[in-house]
């Protein structure tokens, strides 16, 4: 199987990222100013080798990292050298092949939203997902990588994403793999899985559901919810048992750890 660049969907499908098929290029050469991050400075780059996530800045034409920090092979197990050279497809060769499938069903949901948004308002969203990443030595790493639109160009095609992969294999527990797309401007928020079919409003997560997701990652009851947003106790389980469904996690507890992970709180 050929894997296509995580935020794209397959070849010849319109992109949530650039917009048009991947044969054409014509808007591509259109477009003159280039996007440079030769300038990150050195104590930058230092700082983030000792972070606890790989960050990287992707340009998307290209599928290369203009900036990928130097502690690959602690959450890989590769060397930074071959994600400088090889860019983005050496990381989707790693990954696991069913993991790899899923994704780019992940994307397709992702592009689905993004595509109905204005520019101004794509550039608020950040979306993230899961997969397994297969060491050189065969054990695998479970990675949640998280994105954000670092720019787009005039037309309002996806230029470049900032993200970042951090390993997750102590907390994950299910085989389940997800996607989450998030815009805190727009109060929005939309849950994938693999067997998603097509958009789903009803994966949204509402404003007051995102309202009691905050106060319950706090350590509040129930009783204490439903006094401070002037709702009954009763209200306060049914969201909490609506979210535990729109998320596929376990329990409370399991919701919470899944809202840290996906950035909602």
């Amino acid at each position: 199987m050929t894997n296509n660049f995580t935020v794209m969907p397959t070849s010849k499908a319109t992109s949530p990222i650039i917009g048009v098929p991947s044969d054409e290029g014509s808007l591509f050469e259109s477009v003159t100013t280039e996007f440079s991050f030769n300038d990150i400075s050195l104590s930058m780059a230092v700082i983030l080798k000792q972070s606890p996530c790989v960050t990287w800045i992707l340009n998307v034409r290209s599928k290369g990292f203009d900036f990928i920090s130097d502690n690959t092979l602690g959450y890989f197990g590769y060397e930074h050298l071959h994600y400088v050279g090889r860019g983005h497809q050496f990381h989707e060769n790693s990954m696991h092949p069913d993991d790899a499938v899923n994704i780019v069903k992940l994307n397709g949901f992702i592009s689905e939203v993004l595509n109905q948004v204005t520019p101004e308002s794509r550039s608020g969203y950040k979306f993230s997902y899961d997969y397994r990443i297969i060491k050189p030595n065969g054990r695998v790493a479970h990675i949640l990588e998280q994105n954000t639109i670092l720019r787009q160009d005039c037309y309002g095609n996806i230029t470049h994403l900032l993200g970042s992969c951090t390993d997750i294999s102590l907390w994950k527990k299910n085989g389940q793999q997800l996607a989450s797309l998030i815009s805190e401007d727009e109060k929005q928020y939309f849950l994938f899985t693999p067997e998603t079919k097509g958009f789903k409003h009803q994966s949204n997560l509402s404003k007051r559901e995102l309202e009691i997701l905050h106060l319950l990652a706090e350590g509040r009851g129930s009783k204490y919810i439903a006094d401070k947003l002037f709702i009954s106790f009763h209200t306060v389980n049914t969201h909490r048992q609506k979210m535990i469904k729109k998320t596929d996690t376990k329990n409370t507890g399991g919701l919470v750890q899944f809202a840290v992970f996906n950035g909602l709180i």
